[in-house]
């Protein structure tokens, strides 16, 4: 039985491209046991073999070559036990970004599916639970460019500009809806969702009875709906009690085609409305 096996027999052996095997030779994490001095061809032997078994192990666990170099440099029990806990601690924090990651995109699915089969432009009351959010309170106008003031709004807040933190919503306040005054918002916020790292020092859209109304078109459509809704809550003997929040359910980040866009408003009414 051969004691020497070339690279490319190890590389067959192991599953593993012969390039890797050059570039553990080039950085010292696995040296051959000889090279031939006229070819330079390079040959390996068993001590090896066992050797880039606990490279490929140490690499399936997710841990940077720098990593084992280090272990190899002295290898022990304590620091092989040290460098799987940090490891394990480390896919952990994945692990919990990738949860987080995977609700974002469920919360998103969910919102679009109930965006395609909503109530169109009917005015229903709704029953919402409390709702953590931070608000950034300065007027908007809809062709305002959004991304500075979103940008501005997480500077101020200290949210970071990470996929899943904060669904944008705009703010209109009782006054505003109340004195007909559509065009220019009274603030902008983000508003959590499950899965969404929720900061110390937020605000809380309290779990109370909404008028809502859904609607195809963007918050240049607003206004008219504003002024159906509150013609509707007049009609139900509904009280307007507190801030209008308009949601854009799905918009120009999820579709180019203006026409497939849905909005959102809910305004807190009167708990007592029947």
């Amino acid at each position: 039985m051969a004691t020497d096996f070339s690279i490319g027999q190890l590389a067959q052996l192991f599953d593993i491209p012969v390039a890797t095997l050059r570039y553990y030779d080039e950085i010292g994490l696995l040296t051959p046991a000889r090279v031939d001095p006229h070819s330079h061809y390079r040959y390996y032997g068993t001590p090896q073999f066992e050797r880039l078994s606990t490279i490929k192990y140490l690499r399936a666990l997710g841990m940077s070559l720098a990593t084992i170099a280090d272990f190899f440099a002295a290898r022990e029990l304590p620091k092989l036990t040290h460098m799987l806990t940090t490891q394990n601690q480390q896919i952990e924090r994945q692990l919990r970004l990738l949860t987080a990651v995977q609700q974002r995109i469920n919360n998103r699915l969910a919102q679009i599916e109930m965006a395609q089969t909503a109530n169109f432009d009917r005015t229903e009351r709704v029953i919402l639970p409390e709702r953590p959010m931070v608000a950034l309170r300065q007027p908007y106008r809809p062709q305002d460019d959004i991304e500075l003031v979103i940008t501005k709004l997480r500077k101020q807040t200290g949210v970071t500009n990470e996929i899943f933190l904060g669904k944008v919503a705009l703010l209109l306040d009782q006054q505003a809806v109340q004195a007909g005054h559509f065009e220019r918002y009274t603030g902008i916020c983000l508003v959590f969702e499950p899965g969404d790292v929720i900061p110390v020092q937020q605000e809380r859209l309290v779990a109370e009875p909404y008028a809502q109304r859904i609607f195809h078109g963007t918050h240049v459509d607003a206004p008219t709906q504003y002024r159906q809704l509150l013609a509707d809550c007049h009609e139900q003997g509904w009280q307007v009690t507190g801030t209008a929040v308009e949601t854009a359910l799905i918009d120009y980040g999820i579709t180019d085609q203006v026409a497939q866009s849905i909005t959102q408003i809910q305004i807190p009414i009167d708990s007592q409305a029947t």
